[in-house]
Order: C-alpha cells, then sequence, then structure tokens
C-alpha cells in the first residue's frame, strides 16, 4: 500500500523524529512533523554523563557517531562541538533545541505542536514519539499491534550541593563516593519520614506510581526494603561496628547524587525527606529525583530489520519507542529509517545494514531478541566483528 500523497507524516520530534525529518526534507520530501510540545527530560540512568556505562558502551556509541557522519546526520557536528563545550554535563535539551529550530526552519518541514492520537493509515508515517508515549497515541497503537510491551522504569537521582563533607564518611582511597550511616533508630525515622510524605498524598487522592524502585513504593513494600537495596550496609574503617543502613552519595560535576533515591514525589516532599537526614540538613536539592515509565514497542513482532512495521508497510518506527535508549542510539535510528523511508517512497528496494555495522548490529539485536525483549543502549558486546589480515 504505497502512499497516496507525497508528505511523510513524522510522529515526534525528539532526536529520532528531527533526525529522520530533517534527512528526508533535505532530499526533496515534505514532512509534517507533530510534536506534543512537552518540556524535554533526559532519562540519565541513560544518559552518556549520568549513567554512561563503561568502555563497552563508550566505544559503540562513538562507532555510532563515525557512522552518523558518513550517513549524514544533521545534528552530529553539533552534538561533537557541544560535548567539548560541556564536558561532563548533559548536552541533551541544548542539542534537542538546536535541531528543533532546524526543523522549524526547513522550506519543506511544516511544524505542528499537536498530540497525535492516531496515525493516517493511507500516508508514510514514521512513529518516533519516544518513550513516554501516553494518551491516544498509547491506546491507539496498543490496540493496533497487541504485543507492544509498555512501563519498562527508569529513575534519576537528585543532585545536591552544599554538602559538608566533614560530616560524611570515606571509604580508604575514595575521594568520590561519601556515606552517611544510619543506625536502626535513624533508619526507622527516615522510613517514617517517607512514608508521611507518601500518606499525605494518598490523603489528598492524588495516586502514587507503583513503580518498583522509587522510594516509597519500596518503604510501601516492607521495612528493610530500602536497607537491602539501595542502602545496603557496609564496613567503614572509622566506625567501630557495621551501620544498619548506609545512604551513599557519589561526587559529579555536577553536584552529589544521592544514589537509589528515585521518587515521583513532588519537590517539596522530596525537600523534607532529603533534608531529615544528618549531614544534609543544609544542603541546596539542584535537582529532585525522578521516575520515568518507559513505553516501547515489542520490536521482534512488529518491525523489521529497516524499522518497518511488519503489518502496515508504510509505518515505521524509530527511536525509544521502538527500543533504543540514548541520543546518539535514537539519532542513529532515526536516520537510518529515514534513508529506508526514502527508499520506500521513491519505489526503491529498502538495504538492510550490515551488521557489522554498530547501527546493524543494534537492530539486529532489537529485530530478533524474541525471547524477552528488552530496550537497549549501544553496547560493543553486540557488535559483530570481522577478522581483518
Amino acid at each position: 500500500m504505497k502512499s497516496k500523497g507525497h508528505v511523510v507524516n513524522v510522529i515526534g520530534a525528539g532526536f529520532a523524529g528531527i533526525e529522520c525529518a530533517l534527512f528526508l526534507a533535505d532530499h526533496g520530501i515534505n514532512v509534517h512533523i507533530f510534536d506534543c510540545g512537552s518540556d524535554y527530560e533526559c532519562d540519565c540512568c541513560h544518559c552518556e554523563v549520568f549513567g554512561g556505562g563503561g568502555d563497552a558502551q563508550n566505544l559503540a556509541r562513538d562507532l555510532l557517531r563515525g557512522e552518523l557522519h558518513t550517513l549524514g546526520s544533521a545534528l552530529i557536528e553539533k552534538e561533537s562541538k557541544l560535548r567539548k563545550e560541556m564536558s561532563g554535563r548533559c548536552l541533551a535539551k541544548k542539542l534537542l533545541a538546536y535541531g528543533l529550530e532546524k526543523v522549524k526552519k526547513h522550506k519543506r518541514i511544516e511544524y505542528f505542536n499537536l498530540c497525535v492520537s492516531d496515525l493516517n493509515l493511507e500516508e508514510v508515517n514514521v512513529v518516533a514519539s519516544g518513550p513516554h508515549t501516553k494518551g491516544g497515541l498509547f491506546a491507539w497503537l496498543k490496540n493496533l499491534y497487541g504485543s507492544m510491551r509498555f512501563h519498562d522504569n527508569c529513575c534519576r537521582y537528585p543532585i545536591l550541593q552544599g554538602v559538608d563533607e566533614e560530616k560524611l564518611y570515606v571509604k580508604d582511597g575514595d575521594d568520590k563516593h561519601f556515606y552517611i550511616p544510619l543506625d536502626y533508630e535513624k533508619y526507622i525515622a527516615l522510613c517514617n519520614q517517607i512514608i508521611k510524605e507518601r500518606n499525605t498524598l494518598l490523603e489528598k487522592g492524588i495516586n502514587i506510581s507503583k513503580n518498583p524502585q522509587t522510594i516509597e513504593s519500596m518503604v510501601a513494600k516492607e521495612k528493610d526494603c530500602l536497607k537491602n537495596n539501595i542502602m545496603r550496609p557496609i564496613y567503614l574503617s572509622s566506625l567501630d561496628k557495621k551501620p544498619y543502613a548506609v545512604i551513599k552519595l557519589t561526587k559529579e560535576d555536577k553536584g552529589y547524587v544521592l544514589e537509589g533515591f528515585s521518587s515521583q514525589l513532588p519537590p517539596q516532599a522530596q525537600y523534607e525527606i532529603i533534608n531529615s537526614i544528618d549531614g544534609l540538613e543544609k544542603c541546596v536539592i539542584m535537582e529532585i529525583g525522578k521516575s520515568f515509565e518507559n513505553s516501547y514497542i515489542n520490536a521482534p513482532f512488529v518491525i523489521n530489520a529497516f524499522g518497518q512495521s511488519t503489518k502496515f508497510e508504510n509505518v515505521f518506527f524509530a527511536g525509544n519507542v521502538a527500543g533504543v535508549f540514548g541520543h546518539i542510539e535514537s539519532m542513529a535510528m532515526g536516520l537510518y529509517v529515514g534513508h529506508n523511508v526514502l527508499c520506500y517512497v521513491s519505489h526503491k528496494q529498502m538495504v538492510a545494514i550490515p551488521s557489522e555495522t554498530a547501527i546493524g548490529s543494534m537492530m539486529k539485536k532489537i529485530t530478533q531478541n524474541t525471547i524477552k525483549f528488552d530496550p537497549i543502549e549501544a553496547n560493543y558486546d553486540i557488535i559483530s566483528m570481522q577478522k581483518v589480515y
């Protein structure tokens, strides 16, 4: 079923949608791009700066960057420049703003600040609606494809400044991680403070997320859930005995990351909880903890190696909703899908990218992992390497 018109609809103006739209427009295709206009939130557990894994991920992302340059990415040069200017900081918002400006100025792209609740199946559509797809589009896609998966949880932890290191504890030779030991009474007091803030919301009729990774969900589960998860006790040489529980902080460029304290409680409630902890009474909370609920298709049963729907040939998926995390991964998939859409509307044969490439290995992992599909980040371990003689 070929498109009756000459317009490609791109649903979502994130990294994947922008790359796809700009590539198509630069190659003579008229594009309508739809954007809900919600403020971008970086899923920092998958962010290269705050959760970016080890050497395997960094190497794979560098390979992706090289392929993006080769394939004609509209964003990669700006991304490289921002990485140098913003070393150690999250560049996602600035890069996205740059991309949106390019989209809005392009003569072949019409930008709509509009939430889409369904697709016109008579036209070519690229669904790049991101990991927080919800509302009408959420329901429509779920009804259409059935085998979609939803609500993979991702967390971001609070970032603090003004922490008095002299009141914290360290392990020998480690100047990056700091610890706050709690005895049983202090641990119970912290749990009671979290329960108090949680119950206040429930009494007001405000729903509480069931994300099991939030501090409020863990406390509600059982008394020692925090101690057995994010506050596991460790031995500290400066203490006579092992504490009942331990709070961990990691020193970063932006401040001190309060490890494990993801939450969907409102800011004031999080302020009360954090400032009730010994040593953090006077700290400044720069960013509160957050918990994201990510939506994504069950890609192995929905799309082929081109990012094309197996049910409707003129529907394509790209980016987070298709099962990748990270701005570089989303840019790469958006650009690759853009190439395939161009072939499709031009009545040319689509050619799958080799699995020896970073993009190809990522697409292979997404579309062939039928046992248990979970969204992925680029990782050197999934790349098929050829022998070099």
